[in-house]
């Protein structure tokens, strides 16, 4: 049988005890499009789970208020709960997509010191008085 259907689909035959070895396709696009074609999957997944849940939910109201079983509210309720974390997670993606990117256009300072005078402010009036008997204070 198994000749017969390698005949009809041409395929060759499988040597039995024969171990079979993954095929592995290369890729051609570099990393940084696959990534942004994850991202566009991921994301227009999202969106269109987010689409069909609005049409789902708007029928499990109908039939929740036409029936007024207390088990079909409880599943409108998990289906509103769903809904919300799918948009969550749709809000998630970019998120991570931008930290993995990183922001190579913006430069984030970490520390920024400013310090003109490090003392207290006694320390400060000393030095200012001493500067005004040498005549190197300005007064306004």
């Amino acid at each position: 049988m198994d000749d017969n259907l390698n005949k009809l689909f041409n395929l060759d035959p499988i040597v039995k005890g024969e171990e079979m070895l993954p095929v592995v396709i290369p890729t051609t696009s570099s990393s940084a499009e696959q990534k942004d074609d994850d991202f566009e999957l991921a994301r227009n997944t999202l969106r269109d789970l987010i689409g069909k849940n609005n049409a789902v939910i708007t029928d499990l109201v109908d039939l929740a208020r036409n029936s007024e079983a207390p088990r079909a509210f409880e599943v409108v309720s998990q289906m509103i709960k769903t809904q919300s974390e799918i948009a969550k997670d749709l809000i998630g993606i970019h998120k991570q997509k931008k930290d993995i990117e990183g922001d190579s256009g913006r430069q984030i300072v970490q520390t920024q010191n400013n310090v003109v005078f490090a003392g207290s402010t006694a320390d400060l009036m000393k030095m200012i008085s001493q500067g005004r008997e040498k005549g190197n204070v300005i007064d306004g």
